[in-house]
């Protein structure tokens, strides 16, 4: 049988992979929402003026954009569940085999990295992919909008 230690780790391994897989899965969604993003901003710079058939490209990047930034903050909020319980079960095999140094080894670093990076810290890297994606989406509805009133 297993020692209680090896168990940990295998879960800790396995949270953390978990919480690597959703930062992957984030990539690749941003990096289809920004290719098709520029696409379509490539295909309506070549037309002559923007038209009513152009809401045909201008409403899927709102749709599109809205989706990244909900999807973003959806991977940020499992990747959080996932990290924080790595992190809990890391704590655990620390206090299992104190002369690891394993809390004070954390702390330290965590010290070192809040002294360094004061400022940016607070700042949510999630965070970020949500107001991209949500510039996407903004683009997309202004653009509508201004075809819409420009109509009339």
């Amino acid at each position: 049988m297993a020692d209680e230690t090896d168990v940990l780790l295998e879960l800790w391994k396995g949270q953390r992979e978990e919480a690597r897989q959703m930062e992957a899965q984030r990539a690749a969604l941003t990096n289809i929402v920004i290719i098709v993003a520029g696409a379509a901003l490539g295909f309506l710079a070549q037309q002559d003026s923007l038209q009513a058939s152009s809401l045909g490209v201008t409403l899927p990047m709102f749709f599109l954009g809205t989706f990244g930034a909900v999807a973003s903050a959806k991977y940020g909020e499992r990747w959080a569940v996932h990290s924080g319980l790595a992190d809990a079960l890391r704590h655990e095999v620390g206090l299992r085999h104190p002369a690891l140094n394993l809390t004070g080894i954390v702390a330290a670093n965590s010290a070192e990295h809040r002294a360094e990076f004061p400022r940016i810290l607070r700042l949510k890297i999630w965070a970020l992919w949500v107001v991209l994606h949500s510039a996407i989406s903004a683009g997309g509805l202004l653009l509508s909008v201004w075809i819409l009133a420009s109509r009339t």
